[in-house]
């Protein structure tokens, strides 16, 4: 009799179940479909693959929808973001206030000098499915391709131009090159910036090297001190050389004129001589007497008492 109504109860409740069971199926149907819809940030961009294969590279910002896993899959890289990415030394490191390695630091010169460089790369991602899938690990394949191009442009320049005129040309070159490379490894990043942050020697020899910058300036200064220098005393030179080539000009011409003026009057002199030869040494002898007794004192002497009178019967010429 107990079994028959045990039975009995079963069946009457079979149906509930089977009702239950049925809206469980279908709560789970809705939301495994369900599970298909995802949001895209406004800095992210959507990434579609299914079953392995990119269906869809670039999902803009919004509410989307997709098969449900395991069928499609959604990878949201950030586009606007911009990613840092260290050569020579390690932000983590740097942040802990720890010294980089000097293997990770220290690049060779030119001239064959060690230096010690920290270089920063700012990127963001230009195409999200090359950035998600054309390499592995992107964010240190910009680290490696940043290493390999500052070595190569460290080491066609001289120390002395690296640690003076040469940094913002060096990372120019390095953001260049670096993007050349990563676009041809097609990896769907851009570089925004680089920046080489410290250039310095060695620690071991830094003294060294500051004694060589410092008597590099002491040269330079005493450079631009002999140029002022110059600059002051030829000018003065030049001008005083003009000076005295202008006076001997006119030392010239003056005893030039005045060899002309005695020529004349000599030829002159001649000529009245010739004519009448008494009265032209009367004249002459009374010239000379006349230029000397001009520059002497003149005394009439009295015979009987000896009293000198100062006379002077010919005035100076002027």
């Amino acid at each position: 009799m107990a079994e028959t109504t045990v039975r009995s109860d079963m069946s009457a409740g079979l149906p509930k179940v089977r009702k239950l069971a049925r809206l469980i199926v279908l709560l789970a149907v809705a939301m495994y479909l369900l599970s298909g819809i995802y949001v895209v940030q406004p800095d992210e961009r959507g990434v579609v693959k299914r079953l392995g294969r990119v269906v869809a590279a670039d999902v803009q910002p919004g509410i989307h929808y997709r098969i449900p896993w395991p069928i499609d899959s959604v990878a949201k890289p950030q586009t606007t973001a911009i990613k840092r990415m260290s050569v020579g030394y390690k932000i983590v490191d740097q942040l802990r206030g720890l010294r980089p390695e000097p293997r990770e630091s220290q690049f060779v010169t030119g001239d064959e000098n060690i230096i010690e460089v920290q270089l920063l790369i700012q990127y963001v991602v230009k195409d999200p499915a090359a950035f998600l899938y054309a390499t592995e690990e992107p964010h240190w394949l910009v680290r490696k391709v940043g290493e390999s191009v500052l070595t190569e442009k460290i080491a066609v320049l001289g120390v002395d131009e690296l640690l003076t005129t040469a940094k913002i040309e060096v990372a120019a070159a390095v953001k260049a090159r670096a993007q050349d490379v990563l676009d041809s490894y097609g990896a769907g990043m851009e570089i925004v910036a680089a920046h080489l942050q410290e250039i310095n020697p060695p620690r071991e020899v830094a003294d060294a090297f500051r004694d060589v910058a410092s008597a590099r300036e002491d040269r330079s200064r005493i450079i631009q001190e002999a140029n002022g220098y110059a600059n002051r005393v030829v000018p003065m030179a030049r001008g005083e050389a003009q000076r005295l080539v202008t006076s001997a000009e006119g030392y010239r011409t003056e005893k030039v004129m005045t060899a002309e003026g005695e020529t004349h009057r000599f030829r002159a002199t001649v000529v009245e001589y010739w004519r009448s030869p008494a009265a032209a040494r009367q004249r002459l002898y009374l010239e000379v007497m006349e230029e000397v007794l001009s520059k002497v004192r003149k005394y009439v002497v009295d015979a009987e008492s000896g009293e000198r009178l100062n006379l002077r019967f010919l005035s100076q010429r002027d």
